[in-house]
């Protein structure tokens, strides 16, 4: 069976996301689904960033995250991401961008740092093998910010509303599935609505 296109709306502050991701890209390693990632920022400015963090997700987050074997804690801070879903559209360009996704979300949920400030988004570049320089002018001059504010928008038009949301599957046939689920939930659910579209076709 060909992979299955799913495209994916996250957020790097979104813990649901966050173990969704992992999950997915176990499913990719394996040759099941094909991957495109959509921005879409919680918290745009201008709107108000929440006082605090609540952590009340983690408990039953923390079965799925240890089963995909990612670290996970209650982050600190909360922040607007933006200059990291700029810096992950970059590093998509330069091929890189699987490892930024990664190296955005570790910084946040296993290491607890602001993913909100560019120079934590720069050091994640870095260590993925991006320049930092570059990287560093590329976001003080917003040269993604037309292109990853204009997918959110696109996004929002469409009625995606809350992360992670998947589109699974193209044409009449694509399904919506909003949410985190174990691993073996995902397999079942969208390779079985592939097996149920082929089977209609055949």
């Amino acid at each position: 069976m060909a992979a299955v296109a799913v495209v994916v709306f996250s957020d790097f502050t979104c813990p649901f996301s966050y173990v969704t991701e992992a999950a997915l890209r176990r499913m990719e390693d394996a040759g099941e689904i094909r991957i495109t990632h959509v921005p879409f920022e919680l918290y745009p400015a201008p709107a108000p960033l929440p006082a605090g963090v609540e952590g009340g997700w983690e408990p039953a987050l923390r079965p799925l995250a240890e089963e995909l074997g990612i670290a996970l804690r209650v982050p600190g801070v909360i922040g607007r991401t933006r200059k990291a879903h700029e810096a992950a559209a970059f590093a998509e360009q330069r091929g890189v961008g699987r490892a930024m996704r990664e190296a955005l979300f570790a910084a946040y949920f296993a290491e607890g740092r602001d993913v909100g400030r560019i120079d934590v988004v720069v050091e994640a570049g870095r260590a993925v093998g991006l320049d930092p320089t570059e990287l560093k002018v590329v976001l003080d001059v917003d040269a993604m910010t037309a292109g990853v504010a204009g997918a959110q928008d696109a996004a929002r038009r469409a009625g995606v509303e809350s992360v992670p949301t998947l589109l699974a599957g193209t044409g009449g046939g694509a399904r919506v599935i909003v949410g985190a689920r174990p691993l073996a939930e995902w397999r079942a659910e969208i390779l079985g609505m592939a097996e149920q579209r082929k089977g209609l076709e055949d």
